[in-house]
C-alpha cells in the first residue's frame, strides 16, 4: 500500500523532486521508456501518481527535466575536457565524444525521444525555459570547442553539437534492436546489419567532424 505523504515547504518539494528524478532515472536504466509508468515510478518514491503530478505535469515533462539533468552533467565533463587546452583532430575530438557518451546510457536512451515526444504535451513556458537553459549551456561551451577543433566555420560549434545529438539520436535505438529483431539477426546470418554503437558513432562523428571542418577552410 502507498502511503501518500506530499511534501510541503518549498525545500521539501525541491528534495521531493530530486528524488522522483532520481528514481526515474534507475528505471530508465533497465525499462524501455514506453514500458515505464508514472503509477510504477510513483510507487518507488511514495505517492500515488495523482499526487505525482504535483511535481510533474505529464510524464513528457518528467522526463525532459531529467534529460537536462542528465545533458548537464554530460556537458560539465565535455568542458571539463576542453579546458584542459589543446587542440583536436575531427578523429581525435570524435574518440573523446564516443567515449563521453557511452558513458552516459540513459541521456543517450533520450536523446531519440526528445523532438518527437519530451517536447510534447508540454507548455509553450516549459519549452521556452527548456530552450533558453540549453541556448545558456551552449553559449558557455562552444567558444571551447571551436578552439579545440581549428578550422570550423563561424557557428560551427553549435552546428557540431547539433549534429552530433542528431547521429546520436538516430544510431541508438538501432544499437538496442527490440529483443524479437535482435533474435532474428543473431539466428539467420544478418548479424551484420546489427550495429554496435561505439564503433558506429565513433565512425560517423569523425566524418562528420572532418567535414565541418573543410567547410571552414573552404575559400
Amino acid at each position: 500500500m502507498v502511503i501518500q505523504v506530499r511534501a510541503r515547504s518549498d525545500e521539501a518539494k525541491a528534495t521531493r523532486r530530486v528524488q522522483i528524478l532520481s528514481e526515474a532515472r534507475v528505471l530508465l536504466a533497465t525499462t524501455r521508456y514506453p514500458d515505464l509508468t508514472l503509477t510504477q515510478l510513483a510507487g518507488r518514491v511514495g505517492l500515488t501518481k495523482p499526487a505525482l503530478f504535483a511535481y510533474f505535469a505529464s510524464k513528457e515533462a518528467l522526463f525532459l527535466e531529467l534529460y537536462e539533468v542528465l545533458l548537464g552533467e554530460w556537458l560539465d565533463r565535455l568542458e571539463e575536457h576542453l579546458r584542459l587546452g589543446g587542440t583536436h583532430t575531427p578523429r581525435s575530438l570524435a574518440a573523446l565524444f564516443t567515449e563521453l557518451a557511452t558513458d552516459a546510457p540513459e541521456l543517450l536512451r533520450l536523446m531519440p525521444l526528445l523532438a518527437g515526444l519530451l517536447e510534447h504535451n508540454i507548455s509553450a513556458a516549459r519549452a521556452l525555459a527548456h530552450k533558453r537553459w540549453l541556448a545558456g549551456r551552449l553559449e558557455a561551451i562552444t567558444p571551447l570547442l571551436e578552439r579545440a577543433l581549428p578550422g570550423l566555420p563561424e557557428g560551427g560549434g553549435v552546428r557540431l553539437l547539433t549534429y552530433t545529438q542528431a547521429l546520436i539520436a538516430g544510431l541508438q535505438p538501432m544499437s538496442e534492436p527490440a529483443p524479437a529483431v535482435r533474435e532474428a539477426l543473431e539466428g539467420s546470418g544478418l548479424a551484420l546489419l546489427h550495429v554496435e554503437l561505439s564503433t558506429a558513432l565513433q565512425d560517423s562523428l569523425g566524418a562528420l567532424y572532418e567535414g565541418l571542418r573543410q567547410q571552414g577552410e573552404s575559400p
